[in-house]
Formats: C-alpha cells, structure tokens, sequence
C-alpha cells in the first residue's frame, strides 16, 4: 500500500510502497476515503513540532471503512464507515468516566508500530495519510451507512477541534463575544462554533484577505487584518473593554499572548493551536489576579462516539458546514502541493482521495 513518509525536518514527504501488519487483539484495519490536510502535521515539516521518532508516517484526520477486525473487536465489522477520532477512549479509566474521553488514561503513550518497509520500522500515531491503517477499535466512531466519509473525514479532527473548543471546553454562553485568532480550518470551526452557541460578536483575526472572506462565510460578526491593525487594540475597541472569550488557533506563544491581552478581565483565551515543541507561554501575573484565566483545549473536550454523530446530524440539518470548509481533493501523490496551499492560504481544508 501507498503511504505518506516524513523522514527528516524541512525535507519534501515522500510517497511510499510500505507494509502493514494484520489487526493484532482490540484492532482494527481501516481503507482509508478520506483525509483532511491539516496544519499540525505541517508541524512535523516546517520543524515546528517534532515527532516521537523517525521515519513518521503522517496524517491523523480521516474516515474510511473496516477491512478486517483483530480478536475481541465486536464493536464495529468489515464493511462499517468510521470516522477515527485522534483520541482511544476505552470508557472505564477515570477520565473517560468523568466525561473526559479525549484524554483516556489507558490509552496514553506510544502507539506501536504497525507500518515497515523492508524490515524497517515506520513509527505513527493514528495516521491516515495511507491507503490503509491500523488503529485501535476504540478510536472508530461508526457512521451510517449513507455518509460520505470524503466529507465526514474532517470532523475527524478539524471540525470538532473547533466546535468543541467553544461547546465542550470553554462552554461560551449565548450573547458572548469572541475573538478567533487563526481562520485557517480549526478557526473556521471554531467560527461555527460560536454560531452554534449562539455568540454575540465573533471577531475573526487573520493575516490573509481570502481567510477573512471564509471567516464571514462561517459566521463571523468582524474582521481584524492583522498585517494591517493591532489586533488587540481592535478588539478593545470593538468590544468596549476585551472579548469575553479569545481562541488561538495558530500555535504560537506570542499570539496566545496576544490572545489573553484581548480579553477582559474575567475572560479566558484558549489555547487551542498546536505551540512549538519546548516553548513556553508566559502571561503577564497581575492580570491573572484579576479573573482572567489560560485554558488549553485538546481536540475540542470531544466525546467522540457522541459528538461525531450530532454534528453529523447538524450538517444533514445544514447546521454545520464541511462542503464549504473543503476547498479542493487531491491525490495522495499530491501532499506536497496540499502543503503548499495550506502554507500559502489558498484553501481551507484540502481532502486527500484513495480512489
């Protein structure tokens, strides 16, 4: 099977005939249909994250149907549509039965290895920028029949990261203002997610004009060009004294910074972008004492095996957008170009197709 392979830092990925293992107990073997290009496995080129070990094979976002099951896997068959969720949840440790499933204890740790080429260990997590993957049942959240995993594929991550960040983790109430800075794909859904919560302003912060007119497309109230103004003192202005919520959803410390500046005092910024590895974030202390607060968001508090299906349900509702949210499909042997575009601002998700 073809595969996506980063085997150094600020290298082109290559494109690679690779091996995978047969389903071991609590597996599952996945054909992957789609996959969302997202910018935190960029982070893996460009050297803004690292991954746990080299050769990486890349992807984490995607949807696609069971081949083959391991032993003791009776949740899902060969020929169910799944949309993997990044995070296992085996629903008995304390944080899943708390209500935190995107943080499960069992399931913490290194994933092993399942993916080889002559003989050589392919290290991953969950990926999905194969032909086919190996991951564990507890991370496949079935679908009916009748979905269309080349779209479904970004609630995977992009649209949950987003949505949930507001819904789940920061619990925004109606009427509030937010500032989202980053209006790339998890921005975008952060966007909708303020309309869902019924947000009052939702001020949209970005670099580039095309991401802004997405931004209004999705539901943002304004917009900040941040090549252009200060983007914390428009917000002040906007606002009347700071956003009640402020999303960073780049990854960077000097915007979360920036995010934590634009809001008021007993507001919260949300650090939901994936930060340089080995960096810190430093906010001023006194505004801490003042009720503002930091909260860190991973992949939007989701539970997954509900939260997939009702947002599923809102796009068949016309609630929710993924067909506006995929800019263009491409080939696998294309990552490279999707990458290009990403970096370049020219689409808000590319879908990468296993046809």
């Amino acid at each position: 099977m073809k595969a996506a392979i980063l085997h150094r830092p600020l290298t082109r990925v290559t494109v690679e005939e690779v091996d995978i293992a047969s389903p071991r107990e609590g597996e599952v073997l996945l054909d992957i249909v789609g996959a969302g290009v997202c910018h935190s496995d960029y982070h893996f080129v460009d050297g803004h994250a690292a991954p746990r070990a080299l050769p990486w094979v890349m992807g984490h976002e995607g949807a696609g149907g069971v081949r083959e099951v391991g032993p003791g896997v009776t949740s899902v068959r060969p020929g169910d549509k799944i949309i993997l969720s990044l995070d296992a949840m085996c629903g008995h440790c304390r944080n899943c039965s708390q209500g935190s499933p995107a943080l499960c204890e069992t399931h913490q740790g290194e994933i092993p290895s399942r993916i080889s080429r002559n003989g050589t260990v392919y290290f991953h997590n969950r990926p999905t920028y194969t032909e086919q993957t190996i991951v564990s049942a507890d991370a496949c959240v079935k679908v009916p029949d009748d979905t269309d995993l080349r779209k479904a594929c970004l609630i995977s991550c992009a649209v949950i990261t987003g949505i949930g960040a507001v819904v789940n983790r920061a619990h925004v109430e109606a009427g509030a203002t937010m500032a989202v800075f980053g209006c790339g794909g998890v921005g975008l859904n952060v966007i909708q997610g303020g309309v869902l919560a019924s947000a009052g302003r939702i001020i949209a912060v970005d670099t580039v004009p095309y991401k802004l007119e997405l931004a209004e497309q999705f539901g943002a109230t304004h917009f900040v060009n941040a090549e252009r103004e200060d983007p914390v003192r428009r917000i002040l202005e906007i606002t009347g004294g700071g956003a009640d919520y402020a999303f960073e959803v780049v990854g960077f410390p000097a915007l979360v910074r920036q995010a934590f500046a634009s809001v008021r005092t007993s507001g919260t910024a949300v650090v939901v972008g994936v930060q340089p590895t080995g960096q810190d974030i430093s906010v001023d202390g006194e505004d801490l004492l003042r009720d503002r607060a930091v909260m860190g968001s991973w992949h939007g508090a989701a539970r997954a095996r509900v939260d997939f299906l009702w947002i599923l349900d809102l796009y068949r509702q016309g609630k929710v957008k993924l067909d506006e949210l995929i800019s263009r499909y491409r080939p696998l042997d294309e990552i490279n170009e999707a990458f290009e575009d990403m970096v370049q601002g020219k689409v808000a998700r590319t879908v990468l197709v296993f046809d």
